[in-house]
């Protein structure tokens, strides 16, 4: 059975779901990524913080699997941040031009307090 090359570690902070991802964000962890957020938003959670500080690696696909996290998470009312990129991912999300697309934030903290400025649609808020 092959080790898996992306671990995600997924918490609740308050109202927000954090997936911290840590190793290499590539073919192989693209279904990884789309799993953990499946599960978020099964889950109920619409504010979504990925955690980027432990990503090694990012190739084409690794940011597809971003731009799917991010087009799943929009699709159910809510909002996804990704905090802490590595320099090696920053430098990737400049040369894409990322923050055209992406809300980036340095920290965890920071992309939690960006999420609350979003409006988010819990599905329960009257119309």
């Amino acid at each position: 059975m092959p080790v898996a090359r992306l671990v995600i570690t997924p918490a609740v902070v308050e109202r927000d779901a954090v997936l911290a991802l840590a190793g290499e964000l590539d073919m192989d962890g693209e279904a990884v990524l789309a799993k953990a957020v499946d599960e978020l938003i099964e889950a109920g959670h619409r504010r979504v913080v990925l955690d980027c500080a432990g990503v090694e690696f990012c190739d084409s696909r690794g940011f597809n699997a971003l731009l799917l996290a991010r087009q799943a998470v929009q699709d159910t009312g809510g909002a996804l941040t990704l905090a802490a990129a590595s320099e090696r991912l920053q430098s990737l999300l400049t040369l894409v031009g990322a923050q055209e697309i992406f809300t980036l934030a340095a920290t965890v903290e920071e992309a939690r307090l960006l999420l609350g400025r979003c409006a988010v649609s819990t599905g329960t808020e009257p119309a």
